[in-house]
C-alpha cells in the first residue's frame, strides 16, 4: 500500500479525473497548474480493456507530486442494464483493484454510474449501485457515486435510495438526467468536463456537502488535508 494520510480535502481544493496514465513529469505539471488532486481509474475484471488504469507506481508518483488520490471505475458502454449481480461483480473487481494499485481503506473509491439503458427499472439500478457499494466497502474503501449523463435514477432516488452518502456530479447537463443538486445533502464535488492537452482530463472541485461530509483520499501533502 502507499504510504500517505487519508483525509478531506480543503473546500475549493482543484483536481482533475484523468483516464490516462500519468508520468512523474505530468504528474509535477499539474501540480504546478493548482491542481492538487487526480482521479483516476481501475477497470471491471471483465475482459481486455483498452486503457491502462492506476498501478502502484503511478500511484507512488502521484503522492510524491503532491496529489491527493483516489480512483473511479470505467463505466460500461452505454445502454447498459443493470443488475444486482453485476453490481456485486463489479463492485468487488473495484475493491480488488484499489487494493492492487496501492490504495488504502478509508480511501473514497467511486461508481459511474452513466449511460444507463433507457427503460431499465430503476429498482434494477438501485441494486446494482447498493450490490457494488456493499462490496467496495466490506473491504473498508468509502463508496461514492459520479452521477454521469443517463444515470437511470432521479435526484430523489440517488438519495434516499442509495446506500452511499458521497456524491460526485458529473459535468453532463440536467437535461441529460444529472441532478443540478440533490435532496438535504448535495454533492461533495462537482465536474467541469475539459478534456484538452496532452493528457484527456476534466476539472473538479471538491466541497463539503450540507450534512458535513466530503470524500476522502490519500495524500503526502498534508497541507491540503483538513486537520
Amino acid at each position: 500500500m502507499v504510504d500517505g494520510r487519508i483525509g478531506p480535502l480543503q473546500d475549493g481544493t482543484l483536481g482533475f479525473d484523468a483516464s490516462e496514465p500519468l508520468n512523474r513529469a505530468t504528474a509535477k505539471q499539474f501540480f504546478n497548474r493548482n491542481y492538487r488532486f487526480v482521479i483516476r481509474y481501475v477497470g471491471r475484471n471483465d475482459g481486455p480493456s483498452k486503457f491502462v488504469d492506476l498501478t502502484p507506481a503511478e500511484a507512488e508518483l502521484i503522492l510524491d507530486a503532491g496529489l491527493a488520490l483516489s480512483v473511479v471505475q470505467h463505466p460500461l458502454a452505454r445502454n447498459w442494464k443493470p443488475t444486482l449481480a453485476l453490481g456485486r461483480q463489479f463492485g468487488a473487481a473495484a475493491a480488488d483493484l484499489a487494493g492492487g494499485a496501492g490504495l488504502p481503506a478509508g480511501v473514497t473509491v467511486w461508481l459511474d454510474l452513466e449511460g444507463v439503458a433507457a427503460g431499465s427499472p430503476s429498482q434494477n439500478v438501485i441494486d446494482y449501485c447498493n450490490a457494488w457499494h456493499a462490496e467496495v466497502t466490506a473491504v473498508g474503501y468509502v463508496s461514492g457515486v459520479y452521477v454521469g449523463a443517463s444515470p437511470g435514477l432521479t435526484a430523489d432516488q440517488l438519495y434516499w435510495d442509495l446506500h452511499t452518502s458521497h456524491y460526485w456530479r458529473g459535468g453532463s447537463s440536467e437535461a441529460a438526467g444529472v441532478p443540478t443538486t440533490l435532496p438535504h445533502r448535495g454533492y461533495q464535488m462537482t465536474q467541469r468536463i475539459t478534456g484538452t492537452g496532452s493528457t484527456s482530463f476534466d476539472s473538479d472541485v471538491v466541497r463539503t456537502d450540507d450534512f458535513g461530509g466530503t470524500a476522502q483520499w490519500v495524500s503526502l501533502n498534508t497541507s491540503s488535508l483538513i486537520s
